[in-house]
């Protein structure tokens, strides 16, 4: 009998999801569902990293465990401190082994002694970081002292949702509300502390020269004798020596100043009081936008600035809120609440409600003066959104309308329309190497909306076009992750949809996959450290901020991960073909393993078998000599890590259906599929 001969077909996994290709049209290499992966440069399907709270005590990914042995562990509990007698140190109990009586214990002071007495018991081995040797079981105990950690980091003071969070100058900040108001918080040792905002003074009348008050100087009201500590003065209208105005931060020390009292200094009328000092403060119902930049050149001038559309745009220097106010009196109210923020040619821009478009005098983000060389603009809609295109051109968009704003100051700027009927919805425009944004169509980079205008064929996302018309109108923020060349749309459900743009593959379009966070998003943000590093921070509606990107599960709770893939009939749809082997390749630091499931035949077929299979990844972290460094690999691992599971039936096509949940499993990369077959017959018609 002639056996059969084998063919191997080679599925290459990348491409993202397509739910829109016809099922014998789809690339197999594409997926039907990618759930909590992420496509990974250079090709390949990532599972995504995890997130954690915090609040600036210490990082559960950083917390570490330590096995101590003692002679009976039965009387010893959870959450115990077990505190030796003799040696004094302590440590927190999180886990423990009875079969072994070993104990895993974190927050470590001290070191034990052998054969002390601890908690009623003795110790007969002394504390082994990370001692325990298998991986898995190291990974758990590493989870239970991270929990420990976890459970000390405590939610923002207030009510509701989180309104912003931002790592700025290596702290983080947060917004929430208390009371009427929105208070501001920064990230200690002790967890959430309130920021100072101080007072605000508006001034005019001014006859004081420049530098006559500045931070530190000392005032006084002639009629009221209320007196303050000036933090920061901002002049942003008039001369000095005539009719300067403008307004002071200050601390007030006693009393309260009085509409247009004299000002002094030293007993020298230098303003004239225009108002009385009020409270700075945030209004209640908006959500953070944020930018770092320095507009003043000189190190130690790079600065936070933020607005929410209910409140004064602001600079904060890690020390000292200013708020940013203009000199329109008779403007109304909501002029002052200027909703999104960017940085371009050295002018801080803001939009306003009404369709206006603002921009600060050139390297003057707090002063909005004509004279100074500021601008604004109509738009005739409310403005959506705005990013800057690689420095050229800042994209301005409203719900219907692109525009393009060319030039390099208030001399030659030419505000021109990109598109008539090609919008953004709010809070979607993101720059990553060019500007993207959602619009009801779906999502479009600038260029594709200059080449293709209205069009839908403008759009980058027809591949997941079920995905968009499902979640567009419940887009609660976005969010660009350089260093993996990303754009992400949050709904408000904790959904995203991941969007990666690698320009080396040359791919035509983004692959895009999709995530989901338990915790759902309700601000996000994306800074630098001091170290060039994205840290981006997420709130949610009970108060807690997390830092993205890190560790490798969801707060402390598993990740679960899905690929589905399309059913692959091998370009021979009505041949009947007996399936043998499934390789997948894989890059993975850890072992790990996950489910694997098979359907024959569009799940059609009665003979397809009940199959539920696991496939178990030794994991790589193999190497090359003079290319890869000492400690970071293991000279006799697997660069790739390659498992085959046998297959037993007969079909004319076949999908498999990748699947884990877990807590403590690494991230890794499945790059390819081997698939192993014999071809047989045609299908019969009937």
């Amino acid at each position: 009998m002639r056996v059969p001969r084998t063919e191997v077909e080679l599925i290459q996994c990348r491409g993202g999801i397509d739910l829109a290709s016809t099922t014998l049209k789809i690339n197999p290499s594409f997926a039907l569902d990618l759930h909590n992966f992420e496509p990974e440069l250079e090709g390949g399907y990532r599972r995504i990293n995890g997130y954690e709270r915090g609040d600036g005590r210490k990082a559960p990914s950083t917390a570490v465990y330590y096995t101590v042995v003692v002679a009976d562990s039965s009387a010893i509990e959870v959450d115990d401190t077990l505190t030796g007698d003799t040696s004094g140190a302590t440590s927190k109990v999180v886990i423990k082994d009875d079969d072994t009586n070993t104990l895993g214990v974190t927050n470590l002071s001290g070191n034990y002694t052998l054969s002390e007495a601890a908690n009623g018991t003795t110790i007969t081995a002394t504390e082994n970081q990370t001692g325990q040797v298998d991986p898995d079981i190291s990974d758990t105990w590493q989870l239970a002292a991270a929990d420990y950690y976890r459970d000390l980091i405590q939610p923002v003071s207030g009510t509701g949702d989180v309104l912003g969070a931002v790592q700025y100058g290596g702290k983080w900040y947060a917004w929430r509300q208390s009371g009427s108001v929105a208070k501001m918080y920064e990230s200690s040792a002790s967890g959430w502390v309130e920021v100072a905002l101080y007072r605000r003074l508006f001034f005019d009348g001014g006859v004081l020269a420049e530098g006559d008050i500045v931070a530190g100087t000392a005032i006084t009201g002639a009629t009221s004798a209320a007196t303050a500590t000036v933090k920061a003065i901002v002049k942003n209208a008039g001369s000095y020596g005539t009719d300067a105005s403008g307004y002071l931060v200050v601390d007030v020390t006693s009393g309260a100043f009085q509409d247009d009292e004299d000002i002094e200094v030293s007993a020298v009328t230098k303003a004239v009081a225009d108002g009385v000092d009020e409270a700075i403060s945030f209004t209640v119902g908006g959500q953070f936008e944020f930018i770092v930049h320095n507009f003043y050149g000189s190190s130690g001038t790079t600065y936070l600035y933020g607005a929410d559309g209910v409140s004064p745009a602001f600079q904060f220097d890690g020390t000292l809120v200013v708020p940013i106010y203009f000199p329109a009196p008779d403007k109304d109210a909501s002029w002052n609440t200027p909703k999104y923020i960017r940085a371009h040619r050295t002018h801080l821009f803001l939009s306003f409600p009404g369709g206006q478009l603002a921009h600060s005098g050139i390297g003057e983000p707090l002063v909005f003066s004509a004279l100074l060389g500021a601008a604004d603009f109509g738009l005739g809609d409310e403005c959506t959104g705005m990013a800057p295109r690689s420095g050229e051109v800042l994209a301005v968009y409203t719900k219907s309308r692109t525009y393009g704003l060319y030039g390099y100051s208030a001399a030659d700027w030419t505000l021109q329309v990109i598109s008539e009927n090609f919008g953004a919805k709010d809070r979607t425009v993101q720059a990553i190497g060019t500007v993207y944004a959602l619009d009801a169509k779906g999502i479009a980079p600038l260029e594709r909306v200059q080449a293709y205008g209205d069009f839908e064929s403008s759009t980058v996302t027809r591949m997941v076009k079920p995905i968009i018309d499902t979640f567009k109108n419940v887009v609660v923020a976005s969010v660009t992750l350089k260093e993996r060349n990303q754009y992400r749309l949050f709904f408000n459900d904790g959904t995203a949809l991941i969007m990666g743009d690698d320009q080396y593959l040359g791919e035509s379009l983004p692959a895009f996959t999709k995530i989901r966070y338990p915790d759902a998003p309700t601000c996000i943000s994306s800074t630098e450290d001091s170290s060039g590093d994205e840290v981006i921070l997420f709130g949610d509606s009970e108060g807690y901020v997390y830092q993205a990107e890190k560790g490798w599960d969801f707060d402390g709770k598993a990740i679960e991960w899905v690929y589905r893939t399309p059913y692959f009939n091998l370009k021979t749809p009505h041949l009947l073909k007996s399936y043998r082997k499934l390789f997948v390749d894989c890059t993975a630091d850890r072992p790990f393993t996950m489910l694997t499931t098979f359907t024959l035949s569009f799940g059609d077929d009665a003979n397809t078998p009940n199959n539920g299979l696991s496939m178990d990844f030794a994991g790589s972290g193999g190497g090359y000599w003079d290319i890869d460094n000492w400690d970071e690999m293991y000279w006799d691992a697997e660069v790739y890590a390659s498992r085959g599971i046998d297959l037993a039936g007969t079909g004319k096509n076949i999908q498999f259906v990748f699947y884990g949940n877990s807590a403590i499993i690494r991230p890794f990369v499945v790059q390819s599929l081997e698939l192993h077959y014999h071809t047989r017959r045609l299908k019969r018609t009937k």
